[in-house]
């Protein structure tokens, strides 16, 4: 890998943790390039401008493994979230979701991908929009019980509690029937 490439790695590793932790409006270029050690310049350069660049981190993040039932998509979910230690310094897409969605300027490109790649995905595998948008809902609010709201009755993270918590949410959302809601 060339320094040029090395380079617009650092950029764009720095953007991802900074832009997905804080959120689009709350970043300014100066503070990534600060951190990635680099001239504001040279963010032009590689990306256009600060939205491009958080196109950039954008690529791939919605992407999931190919699954081909829903009890692999409960497993794989329960999976990511068991491995993923919650005290880690890593940004997740979780993080990306909840701090750029509702954003003024990049929220709809958000939203819009989400559901193009990562819904769709989970649509394709459950056959169903309502089901695979209670599955999302699901993610996204054991998400914010657990990190945010540190709601009582949350199991801690990464215990065989919070393993069965979860996997009863999620196949939960897998039994709702949108034609016998009717």
């Amino acid at each position: 890998m060339g320094k040029a490439q090395k380079t617009r790695e650092k950029i764009l590793g720095n953007a991802r943790d900074l832009l997905w932790r804080h959120g689009y409006s709350n970043v300014p270029l100066r503070q990534i390039a600060t951190a990635a050690g680099v001239d504001v310049a040279l963010i032009s350069r590689y990306f256009g401008n600060k939205q491009g660049l958080f196109q950039a981190t954008l690529e791939g993040a919605f992407d999931i493994p190919e699954v081909s039932s829903p009890q692999e998509l409960v497993d794989m979910v329960v999976l990511l979230f068991m491995s993923h230690p919650r005290d880690s310094s890593t940004v997740s897409i979780l993080n990306l979701m909840l701090m750029n969605a509702q954003d003024e300027e990049v929220g709809s490109l958000v939203r819009t991908l989400q559901q193009s790649t990562l819904q769709a995905s989970v649509e394709d595998v459950l056959g169903d929009t309502a089901r695979a948008a209670l599955f999302m809902a699901v993610i996204l609010g054991m998400s914010v019980a657990e990190k945010s709201l540190h709601l009582p009755g949350i199991a801690p993270c990464q215990t065989p509690e919070y393993e069965g918590q979860l996997r009863h949410m999620l196949m939960a959302s897998l039994a709702y029937n949108s034609q016998a809601a009717l």
